[in-house]
């Protein structure tokens, strides 16, 4: 189950910015074939309507523009746990001994106390002295 907060603007406008741009390109683009009869102007609608949508396909499809990370510390933990996971599936292809992924498990089970440590403490983060 998924959290369902309230969503912010920024979050709706890039949901549907690619969507929004590619019809406002194609709307450009038809419309100088059905309005003007001068090759020119179907060129030069139709190079503008291209880059509308290619400049909204950059946007939507780019992770810094876009990103809305809350939890920073937590998606640090969460990436050191995916490490983790990487090494786990390593050690157990390559057959190594017992031990080795007994650490591992250790290790996974620590980072996930960790990621319920630092989840509270960015949802309730220290006052500060005034």
């Amino acid at each position: 189950m998924s959290d369902k907060g309230p969503s912010s603007f920024r979050r709706k406008f890039n949901r549907y910015i690619a969507l929004t741009t590619a019809v406002v390109g194609t709307l450009v683009i038809m419309s100088s074939f059905l309005l003007s009869e001068n090759p020119l102007a179907w060129y030069a609608a139709v190079i503008i309507g291209l880059e509308v949508v290619l400049i909204g396909s950059w946007y939507a499809s780019n992770p810094i523009l876009t990103s809305e990370r809350r939890n920073p510390g937590l998606r640090h933990e969460v990436d050191r746990f995916m490490d983790l996971v990487r090494r786990l599936n390593r050690v157990a292809a390559a057959s190594k001994p017992a031990e080795e992924l007994q650490q591992l498990r250790a290790a996974m089970l620590e980072s996930v106390e960790r990621m319920v440590e630092v989840a509270v403490e960015e949802r309730n983060p220290p006052a500060t002295a005034a």
